[in-house]
């Protein structure tokens, strides 16, 4: 079992969700949330994971996240009734962690329901399987490295384009929540990372 994995950052592909690590000479493939996409530094650089190993007749595939409550939490959604790793990883990529706690915790099933490839079913079973356990996510907050903002403006509103697509978004309203958040005095007067441009495309998003 992998418990977590550190080495160079090889390749870093947004659309997949996907970075690839040389650890000793190996490549590792690892599938990743949004939250910890945002935070991957740029190749060459290096960059430890948390990981979670899953094993199925066919395939074997690594998840990587940048804590372990993340990956704790990814746990837990695959202990919902018919939540997969695609469902789970789409939960992590909706929202901010602790925002996606305080709404599971807060019984927000709207809000969990806008998440792209999360029904109402869904959302009710996760709700129904997981509000009282995340309680204990919410009596303190780990601190977390800075995101990494290596991308030029442009770049990274393209990578930020492909993330949202990626996570089931349609183009069209993504290109306009982010034409929403570059033109917005805020992010004018302090751009940020592409975690943190992710995350206001997302509210806005949200708020459609």
């Amino acid at each position: 079992m992998i418990g977590w994995l550190s080495g160079q950052v090889v390749a870093r592909e947004s659309r997949r969700a996907a970075v690839t690590l040389n650890v000793g000479g190996v490549g590792y493939e690892v599938r990743v949330s949004l939250q910890t996409m945002g935070s991957i530094p740029a190749e060459g650089e290096r960059c430890t994971l948390w990981i979670h190993t899953h094993v199925r007749e066919e395939a074997l595939a690594l998840y990587g996240f940048l804590t372990p409550d993340e990956r704790e939490l990814f746990l837990l959604l695959l202990g919902v009734p018919k939540v997969g790793p695609k469902h789970a990883m789409a939960v992590l990529g909706g929202l901010p962690i602790d925002e996606l706690l305080r709404s599971i915790a807060g019984g927000e099933q709207r809000r969990l329901e806008k998440i792209p490839g999360i029904g109402r079913k869904t959302a009710e079973q996760i709700l129904l399987s997981l509000k009282d356990k995340v309680l204990a996510f919410l009596s303190g907050d780990d601190e977390a490295p800075e995101p990494s903002a290596a991308a030029g403006p442009d770049a990274l509103v393209d990578e930020a384009n492909a993330v949202l697509v990626a996570l089931g978004w349609r183009p069209k309203p993504v290109e306009k929540a982010l034409a929403a958040v570059i033109g917005g005095d805020a992010w004018k007067a302090s751009p940020g990372s592409l975690d943190e441009l992710v995350r206001r495309a997302l509210a806005e998003l949200m708020e459609r």
